[in-house]
């Protein structure tokens, strides 16, 4: 899944909207890995998903909560290219 966007909420946690996922697949407890390339940045679990705002215009993407610190800058993720890999 490509990683397009990321929310930080109080009580740390974090939002990051996806693409090029299985809409198929339950990912709630699921590990992932944060990956560019062959970069392995960290390991994260969705603890849950939330629903998106304007979900009609975005109706490819789906919004994960994640309760781990995200060691990803707001740059790194607009750049598209970050994935969230089944670990």
């Amino acid at each position: 899944m490509n990683i397009r966007e990321k929310f930080e909420l109080s009580g740390g946690i974090t939002i990051l909207a996806c693409v090029g996922y299985d809409s198929k697949l339950d990912l709630i407890g699921k590990k992932f890995s944060l990956v560019l390339g062959e970069d392995v940045r960290q390991t994260l679990t969705i603890s849950g998903e939330r629903k998106m705002l304007n979900q009609k215009s975005n109706i490819d993407q789906r919004a994960f909560e994640i309760s781990d610190v995200v060691l990803l800058s707001q740059e790194e993720v607009q750049s598209g290219e970050w994935q969230l890999v089944s670990a």
